[in-house]
């Protein structure tokens, strides 16, 4: 399938925020307490991600149209987050913050389009993204693209669970 990648604009709210849900509700399963994926609410995360993108202070991103018109896939970008508590893997490295695809659209291409599009955006700066331990199929994605695991391990917060997450570096 070809895929449209260009930014999300303000209109893409309600299907990036649909996007979310139906990733984390799909991806985490069994990784993630079920009541946290339960909470999950599309209105609100629209809301938020509107007025961000309405007043551009949204991380970078890209979405993936299909040729129907349908948005399929979202990535954010930028400058690599620090962590108090972690070491930064360098200076100047790049951060892949998020990218998901509607779990109705894996295995089509729309998320090698948005990560290919994401790291020339970042090129030519070292890369970091962090992905659940557990999140096998992530973690293949990550490293069909060159990303190691770098030995890096901290803990996301799940409603009160800590779920093991990893810091992956590359493309090598």
């Amino acid at each position: 399938m070809s895929w449209q990648v260009r930014r999300p604009s303000a209109a893409d709210a309600d299907a990036i925020a649909t996007i979310n849900v139906r990733a984390w509700q799909h991806a985490y399963a069994g990784l993630m307490p079920a009541s946290v994926l339960e909470r999950q609410e599309v209105a609100p995360r629209a809301e938020r991600l509107r007025e961000r993108l309405t007043s551009g202070t949204g991380a970078p991103g890209f979405v993936a149209v299909a040729p129907d018109g349908v948005v399929a896939g979202y990535c954010w970008f930028g400058d690599y987050r620090p962590d108090e508590d972690l070491p930064a893997p360098g200076e100047g490295w790049g951060e892949i913050y998020a990218i998901y695809v509607d779990p109705d659209r894996i295995g089509t291409g729309a998320g090698a389009t948005l990560m290919t599009a994401a790291l020339t955006a970042l090129h030519p700066r070292p890369v970091a993204v962090w992905v659940l331990e557990g999140n096998a199929r992530a973690r293949a994605f990550y490293e069909r693209f060159g990303f190691r695991h770098d030995g890096t391990v901290t803990d996301f917060d799940a409603g009160g669970t800590p779920v093991p997450e990893i810091r992956y570096v590359g493309p090598s």
